[in-house]
């Protein structure tokens, strides 16, 4: 616990000279107007671009696997039934948000346009929101901490938040956060 509290003040010091969360985050370089045709779970997608269908990753951030097995201790060991249920609410946010709507998408510098497994990694926009970060702050996703990205600090304060507060999937009654 002593750990964890320390790790969170280093945080919110070395982000103190970050603007506050913003959900209103506007890149440069988006595209505009892609709808979205399926959702697949609460951090995979697919969309319509230039007439043809493309598997989305949503980057910088990791929502639970609804129906395989999660890693645990990427999840400060909360156990594979809630981080499931939590899978399959991340899913149904996502899929109420985004199925069937027209969003905006921009890429990250760090990471690139497509992972390893050929999806597009993208930051999503909708309603002038960056998505990728409302699932975050609002407890659905963890911040992907295997790879950093443009967003890496603002999504640690999000998480930090949504953690400290037991918002979403961190509001489990034998946690220590």
């Amino acid at each position: 616990m002593k750990k964890i509290l320390i790790v969170i003040f280093f945080l919110l010091i070395s982000t103190c000279c970050v603007d506050p969360i913003n959900l209103k985050y506007r890149p440069s370089d988006r595209i505009n107007n892609i709808l979205v045709t399926k959702v697949i779970d609460g951090d995979t997608i697919e969309i319509l671009i230039e007439g043809k269908i493309e598997k989305v990753r949503l980057v910088g951030i990791d929502t639970p696997e609804p129906y395989s097995k999660n890693n645990e201790s990427k999840w400060y060991n909360l156990p594979d039934k809630h981080l499931r249920e939590w899978g399959v609410n991340a899913f149904n946010y996502t899929n109420e948000r985004l199925y069937n709507k027209e969003v905006n998408i921009s890429y990250d510098t760090i990471q690139g346009q497509k992972d390893q497994f050929g999806r597009t990694l993208a930051y999503i926009h909708i309603d002038n929101s960056n998505f990728n970060l409302e699932l975050v702050k609002n407890g659905f996703a963890r911040v992907y901490t295997e790879k950093k990205s443009d967003y890496y600090i603002i999504l640690v304060k999000a998480e930090t938040y949504a953690r400290i507060n037991k918002v979403g999937l961190w509001n489990y009654p034998h946690q220590n956060n």
